[in-house]
């Protein structure tokens, strides 16, 4: 099967399951979305990324368990900054703290920056790459290995099966 094949698929019963509905005209509309980003993309998306197991499906089925563990991140991270608006829950140490880049593609390093950005109480900084560590300052940065362990098992949990 043609990796346009595959896309059109995926993207169509994706589509389907997003409006909830097997209408024949939202699945032709879904089919067409989905031949369209599947001849956009030829040859991107045919192969996983270096190091990484399957193909499209197994990322594409992997998305949901991700997008759930990004809104747990960033849940928590509203919770704490809220608790510390409300000086309920002291701001001690702030700071910046060097998170490894380890295995992640520059794309799986863009993803993990948006990840920082979208939870409060984390952005990032910077990036250094002949370092192979991202810079991302936090609201407590008293605990810094407490901080690279949350990202660490973010990644290797759910963006990695997605995003490497």
């Amino acid at each position: 099967m043609s990796s346009v094949a595959k896309v059109t698929g995926a993207v169509t019963v994706v589509f389907a399951l997003g409006l909830a509905s097997l209408d024949p005209v939202d699945l032709l509309l879904g089919a067409l979305l989905g031949t369209a980003l599947g001849v956009a993309l030829r040859g991107r998306l045919a192969e996983a990324p270096a190091g990484e197991p399957g193909g499209l499906a197994p990322r594409l089925a992997a998305v949901p368990a991700f997008a759930l563990a990004v809104l747990v991140d960033v849940a928590q991270g509203t919770w704490d900054v809220a608790l510390r608006v409300l000086h309920l829950r002291p701001i001690n140490q702030p700071g910046v703290v060097l998170v490894p880049i380890g295995r992640r593609t520059p794309q799986g390093v863009a993803v993990t920056a948006l990840i920082f950005t979208l939870s409060p109480g984390s952005v990032l900084v910077d990036i250094d790459w002949p370092r192979g560590m991202m810079l991302v300052h936090v609201i407590d940065a008293g605990d810094a290995n407490g901080v690279r362990d949350r990202f660490a098992r973010l990644y290797d949990r759910h963006q990695r099966r997605v995003f490497p």
